[in-house]
């Protein structure tokens, strides 16, 4: 590989014996993550000099490859500037929980010594991203800013800049400023170039994906796909995986399920096997839940569960209450909806709010409490309009459709009756932002709608126009619905014909 800022950016402050050894690694490397278990294995082969050590776990932390941090701890456990670097990060919550309080003791026990500046500044980093990506803003910013105040205080250290913006641009999103939030991160990708660091441009570019995906999800999935070959030029499993995470939600948010579905599917058989992130398996079990696939949901929770443990995590509680609640067991969603409550008051996480707010709108829904439901599912979509994420919009205004449908009651006469608040403004949401799938979505609820209320021909009007939206693999599963509901109403009009 050629020489990149990566791990040249580190030369003005180690010596000269770990440079040489740096430059020759690149030099035998095929690609970073190459570099990076060839620089390991020397540390670990080796008595390898402090700064060195020192790379080899910060390295070793960014591809989160466990086997070989578990190994560089057990060498140099007796280094305190290498024991932070120790705990692991491959969660949405559930490392952040697990280890976040260990990862802050290491790291204050460190700053009261004589550290270098360039050590401190990498431990700064990694503790922001021990509140990434659910932590509060105050929370983020604080390791955020104390990296800046020394990055501003020494010229040598801006090339640390890229990195410190990733998440200064995360705490606007956080706050709802996203063309502020893009603007910060479109800079940094800008630094991270100017400095020839892929990693950090990496970073940024994954923010600036998720960003989008609020924005213009459209260009998010364009921006992923570049990504996803940023990280193939690494060659870093665990990059690949996280593009692949965030692109599943991206793919969510234009309704298109079955790739989303498919990205996590990738991930899995990548692991070989092996328990993966929470996040995989939440964000399964959110996407069957989302259609309607209690059963399907509760598998993936489930396995969630067995790989995580007792984990103080809303999310897999959360997600679990719904999938109960999808297949009538109300009331053990209720007793997993308080759990998750009180995590949630523990937290802080207005995110996790907005769950509970949701998913105790299914339930009450489920339990034939349609005006609870509507009460709950109203006050969830205040909160998705004021924080959105690009698909909890989406997810709360195909409840809030379903309440509505239910509260129309039926009609057996020839009225026409005509769509309510809710699906009107589900239909418009999904048009005006290009939803593919999710105006598919809408054509199935809209139908139910008409059928509900003997308007069979509307309905099948609504279900053929649906078909044209798009041809996309990614929504195999709702046009097979489609084409299902199809052919019920055709038999219907046939029998009604015959009767007439």
């Amino acid at each position: 590989m050629e020489p990149v800022g990566t791990i040249t950016k580190y030369y003005p402050f180690v010596d000269e014996k770990t440079k040489s050894i740096l430059t020759s690694l690149m030099k035998d490397s095929d690609n970073y993550f190459d570099f990076v278990e060839r620089l390991c294995a020397f540390a670990l082969k080796n008595e390898a000099p402090l700064n060195l050590a020192f790379l080899a776990a910060i390295h070793a932390w960014w591809c989160r490859v466990e086997e070989i941090m578990d190994a560089i701890q057990a060498k140099y456990n007796d280094i305190p500037c290498i024991r932070p670097w120790a705990f692991h990060c491959d969660s949405m919550e559930r490392d952040q929980l697990w280890f976040h309080d260990s990862v802050v003791d290491a790291i204050e026990g460190l700053l009261g010594d004589s550290i270098a500046n360039w050590m401190e500044v990498e431990l700064h980093i990694l503790h922001a991203f021990f509140h990434y990506p659910l932590g509060e803003v105050p929370s983020i910013l604080e390791p955020a800013e104390k990296a800046r105040a020394l990055i501003d205080a020494n010229p040598l250290l801006a090339c640390y800049e890229p990195a410190v913006t990733t998440f200064e641009a995360y705490a606007k999103f956080s706050e709802g400023d996203l063309n502020g939030s893009l603007s910060m991160v479109r800079e940094g990708n800008e630094l991270a170039q100017k400095y020839n660091d892929p990693l950090y441009k990496y970073m940024n570019m994954l923010q600036e994906g998720n960003i989008l995906r609020c924005v213009t999800v459209h260009d998010s999935i364009v921006l992923f796909e570049d990504l996803y070959k940023l990280a193939e030029d690494l060659g870093v499993p665990s990059l690949i995986r996280e593009v692949l995470n965030d692109s599943s939600i991206a793919f969510e948010a234009i309704g298109e399920y079955d790739l989303a579905i498919s990205c996590h599917i990738e991930i899995l058989e990548m692991a070989g096997g092996k328990c993966v992130s929470d996040t995989t398996y939440m964000l399964l079990s959110r996407l069957y839940n989302t259609l309607n696939d209690g059963i399907q949901g509760q598998e993936w929770i489930d396995r969630g569960f067995e790989c995580c443990g007792p984990v103080a995590s809303p999310p897999l509680y959360y997600y679990k209450a719904w999938s109960l609640a999808l297949q009538g067991r109300t009331g053990e969603a209720e007793k997993l909806l308080e759990t998750a409550y009180g995590l949630t008051v523990k937290a802080g996480v207005e995110a996790h709010l907005l769950n509970y707010y949701h998913i105790s709108g299914v339930v009450e829904l489920r339990k034939g409490n349609l005006l609870a439901a509507l009460e709950r599912l109203a006050k969830a979509w205040e909160m998705a309009e004021r924080i959105p994420r690009g698909t909890n919009q989406n997810r709360i205004l195909l409840d809030l459709a379903r309440v509505e449908i239910a509260l129309g009651g039926q009609s057996t006469d020839a009225s026409v009756d005509v769509p309510g608040e809710w699906l009107s403004k589900l239909e418009t949401f999904a048009q005006e932002k290009n939803l593919p799938g999710l105006q598919m979505y809408a054509a199935l609820l809209k139908s139910e709608f008409y059928m509900k209320h003997n308007q069979l021909k509307d309905a099948i009007e609504t279900l053929q126009s649906a078909q044209s939206i798009t041809e996309s693999p990614g929504v195999k599963t709702l046009r097979g619905r489609i084409s299902s509901q199809i052919e019920n109403i055709s038999v219907l009009l046939t029998d009604r014909s015959s009767m007439s």
